[in-house]
């Protein structure tokens, strides 16, 4: 079976190696940590961006990457960020503060309603 391509923004690493692990048996993940190394015209090779938020820096990051036409997940454990965020229409909006088994059945739930599934070979 095909691995879905997904990008992973997550500048301290943290989530991104829990996401990889989890999901390893259907997805393949492209983790950037900097920015500066992010190419936003090659996104359309990605079914799936995930952004992780730790302060208000990665927000004006994200900017850059709303609105593409790609299914878009917002992660972030800061309160302030979460609620300022509820706002934005157009994106999967996760508070990693919660236990993981939950943050996994969410995850599962998103994906399976947003992306089409991939044939088998």
């Amino acid at each position: 079976m095909d691995k879905i391509k997904g990008l992973i923004y997550d500048p301290q690493k943290y989530f991104s190696r829990f996401l990889k692990y989890k999901f390893k048996t259907d997805f393949t993940f492209d983790v950037y940590r900097n920015f500066n190394h992010f190419n936003t015209d090659s996104l359309t090779n990605y079914s799936i961006i995930i952004f992780v938020v730790y302060s208000e820096k990665e927000l004006s990051d994200l900017k850059k990457v709303h609105k593409k036409g790609i299914p878009l997940i917002v992660c972030t454990f800061n309160e302030v960020i979460l609620k300022k965020m509820k706002k934005v229409d157009d994106i999967f909006l996760l508070d990693t503060s919660i236990i993981r088994s939950e943050l996994t059945r969410k995850l599962e739930y998103y994906f399976n309603s947003c992306l089409p599934p991939t044939p088998a070979k």
